[in-house]
């Protein structure tokens, strides 16, 4: 059905309506002029809808955007590093990218001061002292302890490493598989933060 719209306010109406419902004001009768201006005006009616779609969906996705998430401001060696023991039993949290990196740089440096400083200590009371076996029990009591520590935060920041991509942490698992689990797990790791349809945000 062929159409045209209101000359006062707009409305559009049937091409025979003698006046517009909307207003009420007399409408002139079309002439083959007018209904090529309807028609015009139709479809840039028809691609400002488009145009109008387009942002409204333009705008959802930058709404959704992914953004890194870091729960350190800003991360550092130290924040990320004191972090990591700090929620080293909890398994429900995220960790972000950054903050995992830093904390490993720093969990990294922590065991090269204690070999050093174990080895060192082992050198110097090697010739002044007759009998170490205690001494020694000590300090490997000491080393299991932190070892066991260690452990147990690296597990749990790599379970809540993958709660920040959107995964369940049992995909921590994959570092069984052999040769290639490892790898596939460091890849997964590397991964940015994951906001959108993520269930683990708070």
């Amino acid at each position: 059905m062929e159409t045209k719209f209101c000359t006062n306010c707009g409305q559009e109406l049937t091409v025979d309506a003698k006046f517009c419902p909307n207003c009420g004001a007399a409408q002139p009768p079309v002439t083959a002029a007018d209904s090529s201006t309807t028609d015009t005006h139709r479809e840039q009616q028809a691609n400002t809808n488009e145009f109008e779609q387009a942002n409204a969906t333009t705008n959802t996705q930058q709404v959704f955007h992914d953004v890194p998430y870091n729960e350190s401001t800003p991360p550092n060696l130290i924040s990320s590093t004191g972090l990591y023991f700090r929620d080293a039993f909890n398994l429900h949290k995220r960790m972000g990218r950054a903050d995992y990196w830093w904390a490993s740089l720093g969990i990294a440096l922590i065991a090269i001061v204690i070999g050093t400083v174990y080895v060192g200590v082992l050198t110097a009371t090697l010739g002044t002292m007759d009998d170490l076996t205690g001494f020694d029990a000590l300090l490997l009591i000491i080393l299991a302890i932190y070892w066991l520590f260690i452990t147990i935060a690296g597990f749990t920041a790599q379970f809540r490493r993958f709660h920040d991509i959107g995964y369940s942490g049992a995909f921590w698992l994959i570092n069984f598989v052999p040769f290639v689990g490892s790898i596939a797990v460091l890849i997964m790791l590397c991964q940015p933060s994951r906001q959108f349809n993520n269930r683990y945000i708070d």
